[in-house]
């Protein structure tokens, strides 16, 4: 393809308003580029560089070269020399008849606009440049650094000579390789044996410095007194590869060249005044620069020199207004803390390390230190410099700049140690605390909308703050506490009308006060200090309820509610704090959030003051005065429809009521009474909508469901404040079960209205024992005919409750469920799989293979039914599969198990197959007095039963253990418990049929053709180790022939 005919497509492949030709232009380039060589390419770029004038063509054609690594060096060179002629003629032209060429060119339009002058074609040119220094230095290109400092192509395109350092730099500090290392070397004067052959200020990173440096003297010299746009690129580009440089160059050249540094403080203080916008970006180069020098891999002694030498905070300090807010550029202001953070984090450790080692050696410390610093005076007045930046970036009014130097403020903390440095920790915690207090206040304006991105960053920034002030407290908690009351004391009273900030702020320090306490828990440290519980004290006997700001109201209720053993010691408090939670400061307030976070905060309380009552007394009285009016507040808030309350609210109220009618000490008769009084208009609303809103129920179930659902999960949550109900209690709970059950058979189908029938019905257990036998059988039989797949667990989980709670007892609910169980789980096993399957998949039948997952839901499901039957023989609830609605399927019962020990693949499940097997010939076969463990079996039943796992069960097994496919693996932990209780089970059968046994051993036996001596060994064992030991020793036995056999 022509030059011309690239241009075309390229063209056209960049022009967007026919998406069509558009599209077939860029797959055309692709094909073409795809199937051309690199030579062929390199040549059809280079021809296009000459011979067009558009920039989307020229930026194509270096896009395409840059990415030709099998070009060779000769084609590379005819590239470079066809950019460098054109960058230069454009120059020419632009510049007219200039009689001289300055350095760096100073009109006013960026490039004199040419085909070259766009910044992407320039960096692209810089980035191409680059990598041909990495394919083709020295071998190939020995004069690239020569050749890109040529003074022609300086005095006219010098940004292209620094875009080229940059790109290299960068890839220098990206990526060490051993190109890149050779490279380096070769520039700081190294030959191919690692020997200095070149002086550093002569070697090429010597000459190449001191062109960036003159480039950055006249660049900073230009743009003195006018923000000149070109001057400022060539600012930022100098000290971007001034930075590059830093941190592998020869020290000697920064350090012996007071050009370096100079140039640098000059661009810094350029950078940091406010009206200099475009220059702020050389002020944060500038400090990038200082960074990377400090930052360099040093001793200590020498970085603590390099500091001294280079004055870099003393610079910072002069030319960075770290106090007054848009004094300096932002931007520099926030890399300026960046800088501070990461060199405080690296050097005060040295610092405090050498201060304490003068304090003990101060005779030493007088003298100097030869190749170190001057005197000791140096470390601290170093100390004195790094701290005072350190507070005034953390003290600055801008979350970016204070928040950077968190980090610092943290090692601050750890690094004055009070038992060695008492005085270093008392003069700084001190300050850190008052800093830490004025940062943490949040704006005037705040309105602690978290979803607005500008409030999260103030919000995740005081987060950062309180951790920090937790270190503090941990560091000296006296010291924390004595500050906190100070901030208290200095608040204006009445506490209600003092400013929003400063109050949040004080209660926010009582609040977490205990986080930094040690030993934890923390809370009941504080408890026992005399002077914090005044403080609660005097909080509590203030206003602060009145105060109009809603998260003052909840910032002190969190406060009460967390230290509330005070309030279990003070009644007085405790009635003060109760009427405002629960009076028009709290759960009838107007603000939604103050509303519901005091629902459950008032839960907390209860909960809280009721863990240390006695339970011979039946729990906590503390409340008692209280329940009456607290029980009736609760319920006119809860018919108050004016007042709308979330879910969640609701429950955790119904949960408060439940705890204070169950726990506080009130008789049988006033639980009743109050219980009744609470859920009669409850379950008449319920009833209401069962009777009377039978047609719109039917038109809109889910919106209904939802309502009669919360319902009965209300009931629910009031129902875990009573253990052991008295009677009285019971017949009303009993009473909400047949209510709750009455939901359940209007809407059957609602996934919502089953969920809270789970939990209702699992609460009632617990508190009905076995009242809630009678309402079971039904209620279970509904469940499990509308139960899916999501919910087939809680219905398994209940049934097994069932078993656990009530053993024999509950026969009578699993007489006529357990079957529809069993039938449920096989029907959603293969709906999980045939749902889920493509129509070939469906057409290929058993030979399809399920995919993964759906094997693992399938495997869930099948497990749910392993584990109800294990619960069912486990808990003497045997008897319900020889009933007269199960005996029939007993056999297909025995077939399910017997598969899940043999075929399934989870171990666990093949485990609990065999416990169920075990469980049954102990409960079923007599022992040798002729007696059966659980009241056995009709003999027949016991004849069919041993027949099957002497037929089926242990040749199966025996052939699970002797497989080679990985499937069973002895060395597994849970595998080789299923071996465990494979030999349990032939223990038993040897001990009470050993006939049997025999018969049954003998003829597996001969069927897999055992050796004698083991077969010896399995007839001669008797016990349960013994017979582990003969199985374990046949899978190792199979295991090495086996082996032996592909050998």
């Amino acid at each position: 393809m022509t030059p011309p005919d690239i241009e075309k497509y390229v063209i056209l492949a960049s022009d967007a308003s026919d998406l069509r030709l558009q599209q077939q232009a860029n797959v055309f380039l692709n094909q073409w580029v795809a199937s051309s060589s690199d030579a062929v390419l390199a040549d059809a770029m280079t021809e296009l560089v000459r011979l067009t004038q558009r920039e989307v063509v020229l930026f194509y054609a270096l896009t395409v070269f840059s990415r030709l690594d099998h070009a060779g060096p000769e084609r590379r060179s005819a590239f470079r020399s066809e950019i460098f002629s054109q960058l230069l003629r454009s120059s020419s032209l632009s510049q007219g008849d200039a009689a001289v060429i300055p350095l760096v060119s100073t009109g006013n339009n960026y490039h004199n606009r040419s085909s070259w002058s766009p910044t992407y074609l320039r960096t692209k040119i810089g980035v191409l440049l680059a990598r041909f220094v990495q394919l083709d230095f020295p071998h190939a290109w020995p004069s690239a650094f020569d050749d890109l400092r040529a003074p022609l192509l300086l005095q006219t395109e010098s940004d292209i000579f620094l875009r080229t350092l940059v790109a290299l730099t960068d890839d220098f500090g990206r990526d060490e390789t051993e190109v890149n290392t050779k490279i380096k070397d070769l520039m700081r004067g190294y030959d191919d044996s690692s020997s200095l052959v070149v002086a550093p200020d002569q070697s090429i990173s010597g000459h190449l410095l001191d062109t960036v440096l003159s480039i950055l003297e006249r660049a900073l010299v230009e743009t003195s007194g006018r923000p000149d746009e070109q001057m400022q690129v060539y600012s930022v580009l100098s000290l971007t590869v001034l930075k590059g440089f830093l941190s592998w160059v020869d020290i000697t050249l920064v350090t012996g060249n007071e050009k370096v540094l100079r140039l640098i403080y000059a661009a810094l203080a350029k950078g940091s005044k406010v009206d200099a916008e475009r220059a702020a970006d050389a002020g944060v180069v500038a400090v990038e620069c200082m960074e990377e020098l400090i930052a360099r891999g040093m001793n200590d002694e020498k970085k603590l020199s390099m500091l001294v030498h280079t004055k870099v905070l003393e610079k910072i300090h002069a030319h960075v207004d770290l106090v007054t807010v848009d004094a300096s550029s932002i931007d520099v202001v926030m890399e300026v803390a960046r800088f501070i953070n990461r060199t405080g984090l690296e050097i005060l450790p040295i610092v405090f390390e050498r201060q304490a080692q003068q304090q003990q050696q101060q005779q030493q410390q007088q003298q100097q230190q030869q190749g170190g610093l001057a005197d000791s005076n140096d470390v601290a007045t170093l100390n004195n410099q790094l701290i005072d930046l350190f507070f005034r970036c953390f003290a600055f009014d801008d979350i970016d700049v204070s928040g950077a130097v968190i980090p610092l403020a943290a090692s601050l903390v750890s690094l004055s140690d009070p038992a060695q440095c008492p005085k270093q920790q008392e003069n700084l915690l001190p300050k850190l605390l008052t800093i830490t207090y004025n940062q943490m206040r949040y704006p005037p304006d705040f309105q602690y909308d978290f979803e607005d991105d500008d409030e999260a960053e103030e919000e995740m920034y005081r987060t950062e703050l309180r951790k920090l002030n937790k270190k503090f407290v941990r560091a000296n908690p006296d010291l924390c506490l004595q500050f906190t009351c100070q901030i208290l004391s200095q608040l204006p009273l009445p506490l209600s009308t003092a400013p929003t900030p400063n109050v949040e702020v004080a209660i926010s320090l009582v609040y977490q006060y205990c986080e930094g306490i040690r030993p934890p828990p923390g809370m009941k440290v504080v408890m026992r200090n005399e002077t914090f519980c005044n403080l609660l004290v005097g909080l509590h006997t203030s206003d602060i309820t009145e105060h109009p700001h809603r998260e003052i109201l909840i910032l002190y209720y969190e406060t009460s509610v967390r230290y509330y053993p005070l309030l279990k010691e003070r009644s007085d408090l405790l009635q003060k704090v109760l009427g405002a939670i629960t009076g028009t400061r709290g759960l009838q307030h107007e603000d939604a959030k103050v509303r519901s976070r005091c629902c459950y905060l008032l839960l907390r309380l209860i909960k809280s003051m009721g863990t240390s009552g006695n339970k011979k007394s039946g729990g906590n009285c503390l409340l008692r005065p209280y329940v009456e009016t607290a029980v009736s507040g609760i319920q006119s808030l809860l018919e108050n429809k004016s007042i709308e309350l979330r879910v969640d609210d609701t429950l955790n109220l119904f949960e408060t009521i439940g705890l204070l009618l169950g726990k506080n000490g009130l008789s049988p008769s006033e639980q009743g009474q109050y219980l009744t009084q609470v859920m009669t208009p409850h379950v008449r609303s319920i009833e209401t909508i069962l009777n009377d809103k039978k047609h719109e129920l039917a038109q809109d179930p889910d919106a209904y469901g939802e309502t009669l659902s919360n319902s009965v999960a209300a009931i629910a949550y009031l129902s875990k404040g009573f253990k052991k109900p008295p009677i009285e209690v019971q017949n009303v709970l009993l009473e909400t079960l047949k209510v709750a059950f009455s939901v359940l058979e209007m809407l059957p189908n609602n996934e919502e209205v089953r969920n809270k029938t789970y939990i209702f019905v699992q609460r009632l257990i617990q508190c009905l024992e076995d009242k809630v036998l009678d309402v079971m059988p039904r209620l279970l039989f509904i469940l499990i005919k509308h139960c899916n797949s999501g919910d087939i667990l809680d219905v398994s989980q209940l049934i097994n409750q069932l078993c656990i709670k009530f053993r024999a007892k509950a026969m009578c609910v699993l007489d006529s469920n357990l079957l529809p169980f069993l039938q449920k789980c096989h029907h959603l096993s293969n709906t999980v799989v045939s749902e889920n399957s493509s129509a070939q998949e469906r057409h290929q039948g058993e030979d399809a293979t399920v995919a993964p997952h759906l094997r693992t839901e399938e495997l869930s499901i099948q497990k749910l039914s392993f584990a109800v039957l294990n619960h069912v023989v486990a808990n003497d609830v045997t008897g319900v599969l020889l009933s007269s609605a199960n005996a029939s399927s007993l056999e297909a019962i025995l077939q399910s198990m017997s598969e899940g020990a043999i075929n399934v693949e989870d171990s666990l499940m093949k485990k609990t197959c065999l416990i169920f097997f075990r469980l049954l010939l102990n409960q079923w076969v007599p022992d040798v007095r002729g007696t059966n463990i659980s009241g056995g079996a009709p003999e027949f039943v016991v004849q069919g039963y041993v027949t099957f796992v002497c037929d089926s069960l242990i040749p199966g097994m025996f052939q699970v253990l002797l497989r080679t496919d990985g499937v069973f693996d002895v060395d597994d932990a849970n595998d080789f418990r299923v071996l465990v209780e494979f030999a349990r089970i032939l223990e038993i059968l040897k001990a009470r049929l050993p006939e049997v046994s025999e018969n049954a051993i003998t003829r597996i036996f001969m069927q897999i053709q055992l050796p004698p001596p083991m077969v010896d060994g399995f007839r001669s064992a008797n016990t349960m180790k013994e017979l582990e030991e003969c199985l374990h020793v046949l899978v190792r036995k199979n295991q090495e022939f086996k082996q032996n056999a592909k050998i």
